[in-house]
């Protein structure tokens, strides 16, 4: 079966320097800082992503840095406190992900380097005076919340027969509206009436389940947030139980046995954000640093999760499908 990438434009590839041009190595470990809005568990892999490249680069960990992590737990009123924790320990970057994750540290600091590794519309939001030319002390990666209407468009392709798409939303999370903005009139558009399902904690999963089967929604959606994950594992499980047809824009929920996703390599931006991480420690000012835009897209379908939940995904998408797990 023929498969093909979908590859879409970007600004300038990512440049880093040879290893060997890093200055001489300084007499005492740089700090890097860590917030991450999520679970160590949930993040666990972006975060050993962004690790890994840092030591790719020639930064060893307790010889030239020291990474001191912090991590909400999906509560998200607890990351204007932690990031002023990390702000106080002085260190020369901070890391971060998500809109809640770079509002807190913009409050926190105007000065210490910050790099996001995911955050939606950072224009719109005020993180950046341009992609271009950010202008002050945050750059980064930056994701693009119009995925989440194009979710429904492959639903629409993918699964023609679905008529009530449900949406997990985290309400304490404050990229849930702008993510309704897109998708509710993007269903409406595709002739599938949206399902809003919110939750605030980890322990109203289970009540969100109920009410989509009360509901009668035959597919799920799962926006690309920290509490979703967080606990993927959990959603993916329920979801199967219930036979409900999981999409999202993450690949690594459908490989775990969501039943389709369209996006962009989560982990691939944790590395590109240390490689930005890697040219501030050598100097290069956020300022100067234009905000980097994902540069492939891939759609993969679980046919393993559509045989055990009894759905047919139809051929065009098959024909689209840039991987497929069997």
């Amino acid at each position: 079966m023929k498969r093909r990438a979908i590859l879409f434009a970007s600004g300038a590839w990512l440049f880093t320097a040879p290893i060997g041009s890093l200055a001489q190595a300084p007499s005492s470990p740089r700090r890097i800082a860590v917030l991450l809005p999520g679970t160590q568990s949930g993040f666990r892999s972006r975060f050993e992503a962004f690790r890994s490249e840092l030591k790719n680069l020639g930064h060893i960990e307790g010889r030239d840095i020291l990474i001191e992590e912090r991590w909400a737990e999906d509560k998200t009123e607890r990351l204007a406190s932690l990031a002023a924790e990390l702000v106080a320990l002085n260190p020369q970057v901070i890391l971060t992900a998500t809109s809640a994750g770079v509002a807190a540290c913009k409050k926190a600091t105007s000065t210490i380097p910050t790099v996001f590794a995911t955050a939606g519309n950072p224009v719109e939001q005020g993180f950046v005076a341009s992609l271009r030319h950010p202008g002050g002390n945050i750059t980064g990666i930056m994701v693009h919340l119009a995925l989440a209407a194009k979710i429904v468009e492959v639903t629409r392709e993918a699964l023609p027969q679905v008529q009530r798409l449900a949406i997990l939303v985290h309400e304490s999370d404050p990229v849930h509206k702008l993510i309704l903005e897109l998708l509710v009139p993007a269903a409406q558009r595709f002739k599938i009436e949206p399902v809003v399902v919110r939750v605030n904690r980890a322990e109203e999963i289970a009540r969100a389940f109920d009410e989509i089967a009360e509901q009668k929604a035959n597919a799920l959606y799962l926006p690309n947030v920290a509490f979703s994950v967080s606990h993927s594992t959990q959603l993916i499980d329920r979801s199967l139980k219930a036979r409900l047809p999981l999409l999202s824009e993450h690949h690594g929920t459908t490989v775990a046995g969501g039943l389709l996703s369209y996006g962009t390599w989560r982990e691939e931006n944790y590395r590109r954000a240390a490689a930005l991480v890697d040219k501030i420690l050598r100097g290069a000012k956020p300022a100067e640093i234009p905000v980097e835009q994902p540069e492939r897209f891939e759609l993969v379908v679980n046919l393993k999760t559509a045989k055990a939940i009894g759905v047919t995904i139809s051929p065009v998408t098959m024909l689209r499908a840039t991987k497929v797990i069997e």
